[in-house]
């Protein structure tokens, strides 16, 4: 009975070890541990893409709803949807080419929750329905911002060269990340410092990035590697160098080379 229950032990020890080198991911890599899946038509009345883990684990999966610029489709940013996917989090995109008013993104996220609690379902208890990030490419980011009003289940903002008309900064609650380019001639860098300005009710960070142009931001090294940082810090709970990018009287973004702005507003709540 004594070596059962040692044998028992050790193969609990194997079991959880193997979990951790699967399933861990160091946030500084640009592509993760999991081999992806894209999967077409699905989502709330098959007019979704999903990017994810072709293998699922138990509660193990945060959610990303990205909304696509104007007349874009999901499928033009695979170089910043498939990394995102092989990092373990599960993605979700409208390819309605506008997405504006936030309802694509908003359906999108209470959909994928909502298939964490049908038992029929392949994400059948397999997301972490508590940490949800909107990202947002220009237009696309005055979605996102509209879905996070109208919608708490979205915890988290990530902002590419934010093209804003209806959505207010102001009325945000979540951590949000702008970002800008200085070579973008089509939402110059001012206006997005201006919006991020706005943020008062909410803890809001901004960067410009320098080699950066309206679009291609999925390529970008610099950008991409501090989006991970984010991403681990508010979908994975990081509380090591991935949040002291942007946490803390010594962030670390704050020092970044290849970024000629990076602010945080302090005074937020």
């Amino acid at each position: 009975m004594k070596h059962f229950i040692t044998k028992q032990c050790l193969i609990m020890v194997i079991l959880m070890l193997h979990a951790v080198i699967a399933f861990s991911a160091n946030w500084e890599e640009a592509t993760g541990p999991y081999a992806t899946i894209v999967v077409a038509d699905t989502g709330p009345g098959n007019a979704y893409y999903i990017y994810r883990p072709i293998t699922l684990s138990s509660n193990a999966h945060p959610i990303v709803v990205f909304c696509v610029g104007s007349g874009s489709h999901p499928k033009n940013y695979d170089a910043l949807l498939i990394p995102l996917a092989s990092h373990g989090v599960i993605v979700i995109a409208s390819t309605d080419p506008y997405q504006s008013d936030g309802s694509k993104a908003s359906a999108g996220v209470n959909w994928l929750i909502d298939q964490n609690g049908v038992s029929k379902s392949e994400y059948y208890q397999k997301l972490i329905p508590s940490r949800v990030l909107a990202i947002g490419h220009s237009i696309g980011a005055n979605g996102v911002m509209l879905a996070s009003i109208g919608n708490p289940r979205i915890t988290s903002l990530l902002l590419y060269m934010p093209a804003l008309d209806t959505a207010k900064s102001s009325d945000l609650l979540v951590p949000t990340f702008y970002v800008s380019g200085s070579l973008d001639n089509t939402v110059p860098p001012d206006f997005v410092r201006a919006k991020y300005q706005e943020a008062t009710k909410a803890n809001a960070w901004y960067g410009e990035n320098i080699n950066q142009s309206h679009v291609g931001f999925g390529r970008n090294p610099s950008v991409q590697y501090y989006a991970r940082a984010w991403i681990y810090t508010h979908l994975f709970g990081d509380l090591g160098t991935a949040r002291g990018s942007f946490y803390g009287p010594n962030w670390t973004f704050n020092n970044a080379s290849g970024w000629s702005v990076k602010l945080k507003n302090n005074n937020a709540p």
